[in-house]
C-alpha cells in the first residue's frame, strides 16, 4: 500500500491548506462559477480540522465495520438522540476512490449541531458537500456533482439521502475504529513501515493511521468452516467508569481444523462465561 501526492493529489492540497486551482467536472462548471470562491472559503475555514487526523479505510476494515453497522448506529444513537455524552468525528477519511473530509460535533445538553462534510475523489475533484452550522447559521448547505444525477436523480430527498448514507458511513468507520479492538498502522510522513501484513508507504507530509480488521480472517482446513456469527455491545469498565465494547460472537464451527482470527478465539472465554 503506497500514499502519495501522485496517487492522492488532495492529499498534497490538505497539507498546504489550500484547494489552490480545483479541477471540477465539465458538467458542474455552472455551479461554481457562482459558487467557486464561497466552496473554496468555507473549506478552507474547516481545513485545520480535516487534517486533525488522516485514516486510510482497508477492505478488511469496511467489510467488518459495515457488518457491525446495526450495533455502532444503535451506539451513537443512543450518545446523540438520548444525549448521553458529547460526540465529535475530525479528519479525513480515504476509502476506494473516496476522499472523505469531515468535522462534526454535537454537545451534550445542546440542541445545536456542527457539520461540514466534504466528499472529493483522489485528485481533487469536488463530488459532493454538506454544510449544516447553527453556530455561524448555515442550515443544510447541500450541494452533490452533477455526475451523480445519471444513477440517483435530481430529486432533492433522493441527494440529501445519497449524501447523508455517505456521512453515516464516516460515523461508523469512527465508531467502529473506537469500540472495537482494530489493526492500527500509523505511518509517519515520508516513512516505509513493514510488518506482517505487507510494506505500507507514505510519501505525504502527513501521519497517516491505517486502518485494518482481521476479525474475519480465518484458515480453515479439511471439511470444517465458521458458521456466521454476530456482533454485541459488550459492557466494559475502562479507568472506573462503565463503557461499551463491540466484540463478535460466534454461533459455532463445524468439525475440521481452523485457524481462528484472534477475535472470534477472544470470544470463546466470553462463550463459556455465559454458560
Amino acid at each position: 500500500m503506497k500514499i502519495s501526492y501522485r496517487n492522492y493529489p488532495i492529499l498534497e492540497k490538505l497539507h498546504k491548506g489550500s484547494l489552490g486551482i480545483m479541477p471540477v467536472f465539465e458538467q458542474d462548471k455552472v455551479f461554481f462559477d457562482l459558487s467557486h470562491e464561497s466552496f473554496i472559503r468555507n473549506w478552507k475555514f474547516y481545513c485545520e480540522n480535516f487534517q486533525q487526523e488522516i485514516n486510510v479505510i482497508s477492505k478488511p476494515f469496511h467489510e467488518a465495520s459495515e457488518k457491525a453497522e446495526e450495533k455502532l448506529f444503535q451506539l451513537y444513537e443512543d450518545i446523540v438522540v438520548n444525549d448521553t455524552s458529547d460526540f465529535d468525528v475530525k479528519g479525513c477519511y480515504l476509502c476506494g476512490d473516496f476522499v472523505y473530509m469531515i468535522d462534526y460535533e454535537v454537545k451534550k445538553g445542546s440542541e445545536d449541531n456542527e457539520v461540514a462534510f466534504y466528499i472529493f475523489d483522489k485528485k481533487g475533484i469536488p463530488l459532493a458537500m454538506l454544510i449544516d452550522s447553527s453556530k455561524y447559521r448555515v442550515c443544510q448547505n447541500i450541494w452533490i456533482s452533477s455526475c451523480f444525477f445519471d444513477s440517483i436523480g435530481k430529486d432533492p430527498t433522493a441527494i440529501r439521502g445519497w449524501i447523508y448514507s455517505h456521512f453515516v458511513k464516516i460515523i461508523i468507520f469512527r465508531m467502529f475504529k473506537n469500540y472495537a479492538e482494530v489493526e492500527t498502522k500509523i505511518i509517519p510522513p515520508n516513512s516505509k513501515v513493514k510488518d506482517v501484513g505487507g510494506k505500507y508507504v507514505n510519501d505525504t507530509k502527513l501521519n497517516l493511521t491505517y486502518l485494518d480488521s482481521k476479525w474475519f480472517t480465518n484458515l480453515v482446513k479439511s471439511d470444517g468452516f465458521t458458521v456466521s456469527g454476530h456482533f454485541r455491545l459488550q459492557p466494559k469498565k475502562k479507568d472506573g467508569e462503565w463503557t461499551r465494547e463491540l466484540i463478535w460472537i460466534n454461533e459455532f464451527e463445524k468439525t475440521g481444523y481452523i485457524a481462528p482470527a484472534r477475535k472470534i478465539a477472544y470470544n470463546k472465554n466470553h462463550e463459556l462465561k455465559e454458560k
